[in-house]
C-alpha cells in the first residue's frame, strides 16, 4: 500500500490515475442516455464566440467538463493539491486548459490569470463551492471575476437516475454506466460592475439560489 500512494504522489503516478479518470468519466459520460432540458438553448451557447464564465458544484466534476462546448477555448481553475493534479491532467486530455490554485494557494494568481484569459477572448470554468467547501455554498470570487471582466456566468447542472454518492465533503456524485441523464445551462447571470458590499452578498445569493433551482429541475425531470 505504501509504495502504491507513493507512487500515486509522483508525476507518472499522477499522469498514469489522470489518463485512467479521463477514460473512465469519458466512457461512463458516452453510455448514459442524456437529455436536455431547456432551461438556456444550448445552440445559443456551442455556436456563440462570446466568452463565459461555467460553473458546476464541485460535486458535480466527475462529468461536467465532459458537458461543456468544445468550439471554444476552456481554462478550468483547480486545485494544486495532489488530488487536483489528476483531474487537471484529465481535463487537459479533453483539450481545456488548467489554471492551478484556490483560496488557500495561489489564489490571487489563478484569479488574475482568470481575468487574463477572459480578456484574451477565452472563457473559463469553476467550481464556486471548492474546493473544500462548504458544500453547495458559492464563494465571492466567481462574482468579482464576473463583476471585473463584466463576463456572464453560465451554470451547468446534471444529474442521472443512477449513482453513488461518496462520503466526502460534498457528496461526490459517482453516476453509474448506462444510466439515464438530464444536463442543463443555465441563462446568463450578468453581475454589476458597481456594487457595494450588500449588493455583491446579494449576487452571491443570488446564483446560488439559481444552480440550485437548476438542480431541482433535472432532477424532478428523471422522477
Amino acid at each position: 500500500m505504501r509504495i502504491i500512494k507513493r507512487f500515486s504522489k509522483t508525476h507518472i503516478g499522477q499522469k498514469l490515475i489522470g489518463f485512467l479518470f479521463y477514460s473512465i468519466t469519458s466512457l461512463i459520460s458516452r453510455s448514459i442516455r442524456w437529455e436536455y432540458l431547456v432551461e438556456n438553448e444550448k445552440s445559443n451557447i456551442f455556436k456563440s464566440d462570446e466568452e463565459y464564465i461555467f460553473c458546476c458544484w464541485h460535486n458535480r466534476l466527475f462529468l461536467g467538463p465532459h458537458l461543456l462546448p468544445r468550439n471554444r477555448i476552456i481554462n478550468a481553475l483547480q486545485s494544486s493539491h495532489s488530488d487536483g493534479m489528476v483531474t487537471s491532467l484529465a481535463f487537459k486530455y479533453l483539450g481545456m486548459n488548467v489554471i492551478l490554485g484556490s483560496s488557500k494557494k495561489g489564489g490571487m494568481q489563478a484569479f488574475r490569470k482568470m481575468v487574463k484569459c477572459i480578456k484574451l477572448g477565452e472563457s473559463v470554468a469553476i467550481t464556486p463551492d471548492g474546493p473544500k467547501g462548504p458544500k453547495e455554498k458559492v464563494k465571492e470570487g466567481i462574482i468579482k471575476l464576473a463583476q471585473i471582466t463584466e463576463t456572464s456566468i453560465i451554470p451547468l447542472v446534471w444529474t442521472t437516475n443512477k449513482f453513488k454518492l461518496i462520503n466526502s465533503w460534498d457528496n461526490f456524485v459517482l453516476p453509474y454506466p448506462f444510466a439515464k441523464g438530464v444536463y442543463s445551462f443555465g441563462k446568463p447571470i450578468y453581475v454589476k460592475k458597481q456594487m457595494n458590499k450588500n449588493e455583491l452578498e446579494t449576487a452571491r445569493q443570488n446564483l446560488e439560489n439559481e444552480i440550485k433551482r437548476l438542480t431541482k429541475l433535472v432532477e424532478n425531470k428523471l422522477n
